[in-house]
């Protein structure tokens, strides 16, 4: 199945478009804060299953701010491994705009293989956090199989271009652990600097005012924390 759903927010929380397809679906919630555009991303079906193809598209026009938020995990499942599933993730942001978010967890079933590709175009003055989880394997069972890109382009020069295989031995490469977790922020007022929590959890200072936080834990909670501590040595101020 291929699906697709777009997002277009325009200044003072405005959300100028918004399309949707099965199995995704994107609805506009209620923001904590005045002149933001929440969004929550909802999975109306199972999967993605072998072959599927999910895309995200979220367009912040210049001065706009927006939020992002899953409703729950994602589940790819698949018992061939060639069969692969696509997670894309493309992001456009405009001048003086933010964004804020990610599509949740998304779980690598035993016998899975995902690519998980994220695509975003940011302004030089723009701001964003944004985040990625893969878990490889569920609870007890053996590691499913992922390929994650990041092709980042700000102010038309790139960023960030990044692959990560996880299709080979992923147990050997993760070292015994089954979750990645990155982070990406960009944006005036980011302290930018490379920061190592510890062996598996770190900062690394793209630019000025851009990092990319990278975590290798054994549970999603571990990553969360180990994010949400870097996160802080990094912040975006307001």
């Amino acid at each position: 199945m291929i699906a697709t759903a777009h997002a277009t927010v325009a200044a003072n929380g405005v959300l100028a478009e918004v399309r949707s397809e099965p199995p995704l679906t994107l609805r506009q919630v209620r923001a904590e804060q005045e002149g933001t555009c929440a969004l929550c991303l909802v999975g109306s079906a199972a999967g993605p299953l072998a072959g599927d193809e999910r895309t995200l598209r979220v367009t912040a026009l210049p001065g706009a701010r927006a939020t992002i938020t899953a409703a729950g995990a994602q589940l790819a499942q698949g018992r061939d491994a060639d069969c692969v599933s696509t997670c894309r993730t493309e992001l456009v942001l405009g001048e003086q705009a933010t964004l804020t978010g990610d599509t949740g967890p998304l779980i690598v079933a035993a016998g899975a293989r995902t690519h998980v590709e994220v695509s975003i175009t940011v302004a030089a003055t723009a701001r964003l956090d944004w985040r990625e989880v893969v878990v490889l394997g569920r609870s007890a069972e053996p590691l499913g199989r992922a390929l994650i890109r990041w092709d980042v382009v700000r102010d038309g020069t790139p960023l960030l271009r990044q692959s990560v295989d996880l299709t080979g031995e992923p147990g050997l490469l993760l070292a015994g652990r089954r979750v990645l977790a990155s982070c990406l922020l960009t944006g005036p007022g980011l302290a930018a600097r490379t920061v190592v929590r510890h062996a598996t959890a770190a900062a690394a200072k793209l630019a000025d005012d851009a990092v990319l936080i990278t975590v290798l834990a054994a549970d999603a909670a571990a990553a969360a924390n180990d994010l949400q501590a870097l996160r802080a040595a990094v912040a975006i101020g307001a």
